[in-house]
């Protein structure tokens, strides 16, 4: 049901800035365009023309974020086990977001979008994509090198400049995800 909020700005895109025979791909996933509840379709909590998948997605994304700054008040407490086990599920709730609802639909219509970069929507959706993907990446990369030697903070410290990367990467991303969002719906 997650992959909802990434076929709605993919298929907006389409109708909006993409030529109509391209879309074709985009209809792989019609059926998961609306979450719907006893046969009607559900609108968004924000008041905004986004269906409810995507305002819920767009939530999870800010709490994750809000979760990575709240594991940064604690490293500057020297508390890194609660730093680490926050970024974990930062992490983790980036991830599942990515795995379900962005990813799948994002590399089927990859190549509609690759073949229509002058747009301003595809740009700032690319940027999207790009920047959380690296920061999916490095945090998956940092939770497992944390995860395998819990027990000394010393290896955290030589990765401090991929952890500040992946925090401005997923700053980025967040940043050009609720661009994505007001440029579809708002």
């Amino acid at each position: 049901m997650l992959y909802i909020w990434l076929f709605e700005v993919v298929a907006s895109l389409s109708n909006r800035f993409l030529s109509i025979k391209e879309s074709y791909a985009l209809k792989l996933f019609y059926p998961l365009n609306t979450v719907r509840w006893r046969g009607e379709s559900l609108p968004g909590i924000f008041g905004t023309n986004a269906p409810l998948s995507a305002d819920l997605t767009l939530l999870v994304q800010i709490v994750s974020f809000i979760l990575l700054l709240w594991a940064l008040v604690y490293k500057i407490k020297r508390k890194f086990k609660i730093h680490g086990s926050l970024m974990g599920v930062a992490v983790v709730m980036h991830f599942i977001t990515f795995l379900i609802v962005m990813g799948p639909p994002f590399v089927e219509s990859f190549s509609i979008l690759a073949t229509n970069t002058q747009q301003t929507v595809v740009q700032i959706l690319l940027v999207h994509a790009i920047s959380g993907a690296l920061s999916l990446i490095l945090g998956f990369y940092l939770v497992v090198a944390w995860t395998l030697k819990m027990s000394s903070i010393k290896p955290c410290l030589g990765r401090k400049r991929i952890m500040d990367a992946t925090t401005v990467l997923w700053a980025i991303s967040l940043a050009f995800g609720l661009a994505t969002y007001v440029a579809l719906y708002v």
